[in-house]
This record gives structure tokens, sequence and C-alpha cells, in this order.
């Protein structure tokens, strides 16, 4: 650094002590420039933080005609984040005037950040004027400038992808996004954690006439006043979102809505805050699986894989589109594409690359989760699944229950022993459980089904079981699966187990619902989404040649749903961890058989403890 100049006279440099001095003079220079001399080019990474000492520097952008943005004067700055971040200038810098400045490299900026408060305090109000003057500037004198647009188009495509999906949910999300992006009024955002409400708020921002002004972010649990104001000050005509903005109080979040100046304010969370405001619901993964096709082909695409569908086998695709994602939705997704992309080698993914395994504590023990499917009287056989699970000290963490398994799985989740099973099974009757009605509509009702029961589990509501349980019905408008978890268990079981054109459907939170058993013959994909790290499922399907000539038209339609369900039993039972296989050949549809049914139900799972118990073992040793 020159002698002909003390010190002292440098902007900043004379705040610093002796130590601090002698550590930053190294990494200092002093330089003098012509007037009309390049300093930084557009595009150029600069290695150094320049401070003027003296004259001016204008910053130019290239456009059909070169545009002033700024002048620059004793003290200001150019070239901090290029310097910092390593990233080229978007303008190009020029000396005005004669001119000197003084260059400080990367390492003497860090020291003098750390070390001069003012400095660091100065720097970073000069980004972020820089920023906001920059966007004011462009927007002002050259109106929204296509190629500044397609920049910016890439950048989001590069940093977070298009919203991938074609679903009748999808398309009607993106709809809502049109409609808010014309609007200046703040919004929430509401959905699961990973549905992607980050992405859709930078969506909404990108659409808008706020897309050349800046969009930053917020979090709700890290909340700081003093960040809060800068963030405002650098935000000014784009976009803050408040990120989780559920966990804030009420009273600060009116208070921040208030004070964002001439920025729009985009909340995301799990569940609404308290405030007045439009708002998105973003459905989780489970219910739009139509779009995981095209979600895991836009996550190959950005992992560097040229030909996505050539790297993933259908059944793998199948698979994914069936696992119910209950932690993290998208980025669940992700995370097991990415693990199976690296089982690969690099080859195409295929079913057995896949592991649906869920996030825990090392060293903790799996949750496991039995999934009780349809089967009419023979779903008695569950009995003795459960019966042998409990005697090797196997735990039953939570229950799914489809149809019969609906009915088994509520009394065992309720607390009935196994013992009154056994006892109380084989003296069932039809008529304990069904009346007569007029056809066409159907043949009976089962509203009889909730006295038989609520005398066994009293008037229980879900939240109120021992276990944790959960069943699945059909629309019957729809078709579509419905996930039954609140309310009274009774009457959701009446639900799950209304045998399409024999019972009436059931009307149960304002729909009218069938057989859970329709979508869901054995209801895998729910236990995995209540939280099962290994699934235990009943598979009670007949085989083919037990299916003989029915002798009723009740006959004729179990047989035809069986038939229709096969299908979706197999896709569903690849998400199992243990499927057990009773054989249930006999052909009766009384429960006077019950107790060769829960027999055979013990024989089947005996089979199995073995592997039960290493697969148990086996998931706590990997988490070690």
């Amino acid at each position: 650094m020159p002698n002909h100049e003390p010190v002292h006279e440098h902007p900043f440099l004379n705040q610093l002590n002796h130590e601090d001095l002698v550590a930053i003079l190294p990494y200092v220079d002093e330089h003098e420039h012509a007037d009309g001399s390049l300093l930084l080019a557009r595009g150029e990474v600069s290695d150094s933080l320049h401070i003027i000492l003296s004259g001016t520097v204008e910053t130019h952008i290239e456009h059909e005609n070169d545009i002033s943005l700024a002048k620059l004067g004793r003290g200001r700055f150019f070239g901090e984040w290029s310097c910092l971040a390593g990233e080229p200038v978007h303008a190009e810098y020029r000396a005005d005037e004669n001119l000197r400045t003084l260059s400080v490299s990367r390492p003497g900026m860090v020291i003098l950040m750390d070390r001069c408060p003012p400095f660091r305090d100065r720097i970073i109000e000069i980004m972020m004027r820089h920023i906001r003057t920059r966007n004011e500037q462009i927007w002002s004198k050259a109106g929204k400038i296509p190629t500044t647009l397609r920049q910016l188009d890439e950048t989001r495509e590069l940093r977070l992808g298009s919203l991938a999906g074609g679903s009748r949910i999808m398309q009607g999300l993106r709809q809502q996004i049109d409609v808010l992006a014309s609007k200046d009024e703040p919004v929430c955002i509401i959905g699961e954690k990973g549905v992607g409400k980050f992405h859709i708020a930078c969506e909404i921002h990108y659409r808008s006439d706020r897309s050349l002004h800046p969009i930053l972010s917020v979090a709700a649990d890290s909340y700081d006043a003093q960040a809060w104001e800068m963030t405002v000050r650098a935000a000014a005509g784009g976009t803050i979102i408040i990120e989780q903005s559920d966990l804030m109080p009420a009273d600060l979040l009116h208070r921040l809505i208030r004070s964002a100046n001439k920025s729009r304010i985009i909340m995301t969370g799990q569940t609404m805050p308290d405030v007045i405001a439009r708002h998105i619901m973003v459905a989780p993964l489970r219910l739009r699986s139509e779009d995981i096709p095209a979600l895991v082909y836009a996550w190959l695409i950005k992992s560097g894989i040229p030909s996505p569908e050539e790297s993933i086998s259908e059944e793998a695709l199948r698979m994914l589109s069936m696992y119910p994602y209950p932690d993290d939705n998208i980025d669940g997704l992700h995370r097991i594409l990415k693990k199976a992309l690296a089982r690969s080698g690099g080859k195409s993914i295929s079913s057995l690359h896949l592991r649906f395994d869920r996030v825990r504590e090392p060293g903790t023990r799996p949750t496991i989760g039995l999934a009780l499917g349809s089967g009419s009287v023979r779903g008695a056989a569950h009995v003795g699944i459960m019966k042998v699970l409990e005697e090797e000290q196997i735990p039953i963490d939570l229950i799914a229950g489809s149809s019969v398994g609906a009915f088994i799985g509520a009394l065992y989740a309720g607390g009935q022993p196994i013992s009154a099973f056994e006892r109380v099974l084989p003296t069932v009757r039809w008529r304990q459980l069904l009346d007569l009605t007029l056809p066409p509509k159907a043949f009976v009702d089962n509203r009889r089904m909730i006295r038989f029961l609520e005398s066994y589990i009293g008037p229980a509501h879900f939240e109120d079981l021992p276990i944790p349980f959960a069943v699945t019905a059909a629309d019957a408008a729809t078709g579509e699966g419905c996930i039954l978890n609140t309310g009274p268990v009774s009457a959701a079981v009446c639900a799950s187990t209304a045998i399409p054109g024999v019972m009436k459907p059931v009307r149960y939170n304002h729909r009218l619902l069938i057989d859970g058993g329709v979508v869901h013959p054995v209801p895998v994909q729910l236990a995995k989404c209540m939280g099962a790290d290994i699934v235990i499922a009943a598979d009670l399907g007949t085989s083919s040649y037990a299916k003989r000539d029915p002798k009723n038209f009740v006959v004729s339609i179990l047989n035809t749903l069986e038939i229709m369900s096969d299908n979706i039993l197999r896709e569903e039972l690849q998400l199992a961890d243990v499927v057990l296989n009773p054989q249930l050949n006999i052909q009766v549809n009384t429960f006077k058989s019950s107790t060769a049914y829960i027999r055979e139900g013990v024989r089947a799972t005996r089979e199995m403890v073995t592997a039960i118990k290493r697969l148990i073992h086996r998931s706590m040793a990997e988490r070690e």
C-alpha cells in the first residue's frame, strides 16, 4: 500500500486498532483509474471489494440501449457480493472521472467484517440498497426486459424446478396461483411438511408484477426484530415469505404484515394462522399419487439423468405411487429416489432398489403396524394373527383396518382380549349386525353393527382407543378412498364394511361411504401413513379355485369384489414388510367357522415369527 497517504485517512480502516490494522494491511491495496476505464465487466467475478476514496463510479446494464443504473461516490462499495459469494456481477462498473479506490481481497474483507462492526453493518446495508436500486432502475427504465426475465426464470428453474404433475388437484393449484399472482393482499399456503409450500410461494411471486423485485424469507421460529427491519428494507416492492407462520403469535404476525411497507406477505404453515388472509390448501402427496411419475422424472432430470423414462422401471414407479409419504411428502420421495439411484449404481432403478424406511432416532425400536383387510367372515383369521404376536411379545403399535379388518381391528384396539374373540365370534349371527331393507338400492342395512360394537367398546371415538387405529372406506359417488380416523369408531366401521350392492351406503362426515375393501383390500398404505416402520399385512383372499359357482346373489357380489380387488391388492402388498397368507379355502359365509379361521391365522403367523423378529432386530441395528 503506498506510503503517500496515511492509513487513518481511509474509510473504516481508521477505526481499527493497531493489532487489527496489522492483520488487514497485507490484503489492502490502493489504485488510480482514468476516466471511462472499465473496472468490472458484466459477468466477471471480482476477487476484491472496492472502496471509493475519491471520484465516482457509474454502473451500467446492457440492453438495446445502455442503461445507467447508479453513480457511486466516496465511501461507497462495489464488487462486494461477487467477492463474498464468487458469483459474477450483473452490471458493468466504469470510472466516471479520475478515480481512486481501495481494494480489499476476500480474506481482508472477512477480517474487516469481523473486526469492524460499523463496516459489517454498512456493507450489509449497501448490499441491500444495491439489490433494491438495481431492480427499481431496471423496472422503471427498461420495463420487463425479456432477456432479464428469461435469466430469472432459468435461475428459478435451476433452484426449485417446475411444479410437476398434471392431476386435477395440480391443475386447480396452478389456477389458484395465477389468481393470487394478480393480487397484492397477504396469502397463506397451508399443508403438511414437504408438500412444496415454499415453492408455491415463489411461483406466486415469479408470476406477479413483483417478479423483478427481491423475494426474501424469514422463519417464524428464529424471528429477530432487527433482522426483520433489514428484510423489509431489502425486499421493498417484492415479496417476503414468513415460513412456519402458524408458530408465530397472532399479534406479532399482524404487526409484521402491517410493517411490510411496499412488500407482499406470503405465509406458509401446517395450519392456518390467526390472521385474515386468502389461503391455499396444498394436498399431501398421498392424495395426488397420479403426480408421482412426473415428480420422479423431474427429479431424475435435475439429478443429471438424460433419459428419465428409461432410468426407472414401471414396477418401481407403481410402488412409488402407492407409498403414502407420511413424514415429508415430496422431500420423502426425493430421499427415497436418492438412495435408490445410489443402490442402482447409475443403472435403471428397479423395485428392488427402493426402501421405504422412515426417519427415526438411531437404536430405537421400529414402530410396528398391523394391516387387517377384507374377507368377510374369514376375518376371524385376524384374531389368530394377533394371538401369536401377543404370545411372541411382538408389539402392535397401530392398526389399520378395511372392511372386516376394520370390525376386528376396532374391537382389539378398543381393548378386547383375544379370549373374548375366541369365545364370542363363533356365536355371532348376521341378524345381530344387519337389518333387511327394501331394494333396489340395497338388501340390508348394517346399522345394527353400531350397537354390537358399542356393547364391547362403548361409544368410543378414535382418539379414545388404547391402540392408534384408523379405517378405510370408499366414496360411493366418486370411488375415491377415504381415511377415517376421527369421530365415532362404530359409525366408521359401519362405513368400511358396507358391501356395495348389498348394504346401504353409510353417511359419515357428510359423505356417502361404502366398503373400504373396494379401494384398499389390505390397507398397507394407511398403516405406513399412520407411522409404521414395519407393516405386517394379513392377506385373507381366497385362491382362484376356491371361488366356485355362487349359491346366491350375495355370494356372487362378494366373489366379484374379490376378483376386482386382486390387482389392487397385489400392488399394495408390495409395500408391506411381512405378508401373512392363511389358507382359507372353506366356503362358509357364517361366523360358525370362526374357530377354524382363527386356528389357520395362528398357523400362518407362527411360520413367520422368526422372520418378523429378524426384521425388527435388523431395523434397529441399521439405526445404531
